[in-house]
């Protein structure tokens, strides 16, 4: 296991006590292909049958989708307008819309994401300048998103590291995306504090499994913050 790859690498800010809880997975050994097969039609078929069970609902009726806009009211973000990236792939999918294919690591997290609608981040670690903060983001704070665009941070949930914030729960930065050269990751799924632990346990092995089944991936750490 890779030593530099551990949970206290990952600093919660009292600022977010009683409002965010994470689950946190170090993943190294990754050999990353364009496109798999595989993960398409996994995510055929889990859009089929969420189509299927969720009829006419709205997203907005399912409790893991209320789970996440709970946590953006809780710091003062209108999920309607920010949408929690978990959410914004079931409404993508139950519009029959075409699923993002970036590569294999990415779309098997957003396979996860949208299965268990837990909005995941995922950084390349070899990108990043440890040690890494989540706290909220401050006035004038932004960050170039992974489609070119300038991501405003202020009031959000970020992540920060030492060359700043790189990551929140809805837009990613173009600094810290994993790409094909990608070894090493660390994935975060975020979650209000009153998520139940076996919720956020079962994401994370979720998260290694796919890693590992998809792109050969290894868990080097994992665990739930703040404990």
């Amino acid at each position: 296991m890779d030593p530099s790859q551990s949970l206290q690498q990952i600093q919660v800010s009292p600022s977010l006590e009683g409002i965010l809880r994470v689950g946190a997975v170090f993943v190294n050994s990754l050999s990353i292909g364009h496109e798999s097969r595989t993960i398409r039609q996994s995510i055929d078929a889990i859009g089929d049958e969420l189509r299927r069970s969720i009829g006419g609902r709205q997203p907005s009726e399912l409790e893991p989708v209320t789970r996440s806009r709970r946590l953006y009211k809780l710091v003062g973000i209108d999920p309607t307008k920010d949408r929690p990236s978990s959410e914004k792939l079931l409404r993508r999918v139950l519009r029959s819309r075409p699923f993002p294919a970036i590569n294999d690591f990415v779309d098997a997290m957003n396979l996860v994401s949208l299965r268990l609608q837990f909005p995941l981040g995922f950084y390349d670690w070899d990108q990043i300048a440890p040690p890494v903060l989540l706290r909220i983001g401050r006035p004038d704070e932004a960050y170039q998103g992974i489609n070119g665009g300038e991501v405003r941070l202020q009031g959000k949930i970020v992540l920060v590291d030492g060359e700043g914030p790189f990551g929140n729960p809805t837009h990613d930065s173009q600094r810290t995306c994993i790409s094909r050269r990608s070894v090493r990751a660390i994935v975060i799924a975020f979650a209000p504090s009153d998520t139940p632990r076996a919720a956020l346990e079962e994401v994370i092995r979720e998260i290694g499994s796919a890693a590992q089944t998809y792109c050969g991936g290894r868990v080097a750490a994992s665990g739930i913050l703040p404990p």
